[in-house]
């Protein structure tokens, strides 16, 4: 399996059916064209940018079984799929309280391989302070089986039925945040992006169509593949307009981390990458403590995330100057693998090390037989390990 073609999120409750994931591979595959050699695509040879920004007309969406308390659930209108406008349904959610001078600061949410517009998370960054719309790009809506019960959430197929077409979903997704920034409760000039799994795949062709976002966080994936001709490939990555922060896992059976640096080095828009050991995939990326501080930090003004330079290699010591400490630097890790050959891989045995820090320079001295590494700033602890900031991979031939 490819690198990416195979990518998806698990859903609420695992991973999509391998009967799913097959026909999502034939559907990827009529998206092809370009070769190795000829692999940057233009952005406008798909969507038009100026009429995207005009926000699209929306209605409630009248599913009572769709409704979740404190939430809009709505139905705006669509990019064309053959020909016909079609209707995308949306979760609209606010904080409590009063509307600050200015407007909410907001957030698009784009689920994952198998997701929906998830209610408990919008309501969740409602919570931390957010105006929140999420859309279902499946042609779908949710449903409850109880009305608000979150444990019984199923997905109905709107009129045409379930589909994954890549270029509506991106315009589409790109029309929600203009209506997102239309609406009175909002701040237009601050609004972020978070794309879970195929969520950030999204967004790797998004950022090449909407500069508006303040930031765009990449939760998993959203990496590049030259030897892979489908339209997912990273293929739009060069055009990047908003500024790109990435979340990802040194064993995502989604996507290795190769193609994650790849992308990190593709886009002129890149900010900062955390790469963490072993990072659960799933919607809980909408959770991670790490993507609320990115979020935080560029629509709020708090601490950012560390930040590190890209490293140097010498008499086996891999450095990086420490750019950014964000509330403190708490302890500094090497990464590294010496697994390189064992496939897939995601198998790879990922370990860690106490770096150290002198001045503004993060340092580790590499064990023996290292294949792959890189080195990590953390200022904060969560359960997910998550709050850090991480230099580029490096990669080595072990021959």
């Amino acid at each position: 399996m490819s690198l990416q073609s195979g990518c998806r999120a698990r859903g609420e409750t695992g991973q999509l059916p391998m009967k799913t994931l097959i026909v999502s591979m034939i559907i990827f595959a009529a998206y092809t064209g370009l070769s190795a050699d000829n692999f940057r695509d233009d952005p406008a040879k798909y969507w038009n940018a100026k009429e995207l920004v005009a926000p699209p007309k929306y209605k409630p969406a009248g599913f009572s079984d769709s409704e979740s308390e404190g939430l809009e659930a709505i139905m705006f209108e669509g990019m064309p799929v053959n020909g016909v406008k079609m209707p995308v349904f949306a979760y609209i959610g606010y904080p409590e309280g009063e509307v600050p001078k200015g407007g909410f600061p907001a957030i698009v949410q784009v689920h994952g391989g198998g997701g929906t517009a998830y209610p408990k998370y919008v309501k969740l960054w409602n919570r931390h302070g957010y105006a929140v719309i999420s859309l279902d790009w499946y042609n779908q809506r949710p449903t409850f089986k109880n009305t608000g019960s979150e444990l019984k959430l199923t997905q109905v197929p709107l009129e045409g039925g379930k589909r994954q077409e890549h270029v509506p979903n991106v315009g589409n997704i790109v029309l929600a945040h203009s209506l997102l920034r239309s609406l009175p409760k909002v701040n237009p000039d601050k609004t972020g992006f978070i794309g879970i799994s195929w969520g950030s795949i999204y967004g790797s062709m998004v950022t090449a169509v909407d500069d508006r976002f303040k930031f765009m966080l990449q939760v998993y994936c959203g990496g590049v593949n030259r030897t892979n001709s489908t339209f997912i490939n990273g293929r739009f990555l060069h055009a990047a307009k908003s500024p790109l922060y990435w979340l990802s896992n040194t064993n995502d059976q989604n996507i290795t981390p190769e193609a994650l640096q790849a992308a990190f080095d593709e886009a002129p828009t890149f900010v900062n990458e955390a790469m963490v050991i072993r990072l659960p995939h799933a919607h809980i990326g909408y959770e991670f403590t790490a993507s609320f501080r990115i979020a935080d930090a560029v629509l709020k003004g708090t601490p950012p995330l560390p930040k590190l330079g890209r490293s140097t290699i010498k008499d086996s010591v891999i450095s990086a100057e420490l750019l950014e400490k964000g509330k403190g630097i708490k302890r500094c890790v090497l990464c590294y693998t010496l697994d390189f050959d064992v496939t897939p891989w995601h198998k790879r045995a990922w370990k860690s090390l106490p770096a150290e820090v002198n001045g503004n320079i993060v340092s580790a001295k590499l064990p023996d037989g290292v294949c792959q590494c890189f080195l990590s700033a953390y200022d904060e602890e969560d359960k997910w390990n998550s709050c850090c900031g991480s230099s580029n991979l490096q990669t080595f031939n072990k021959k």
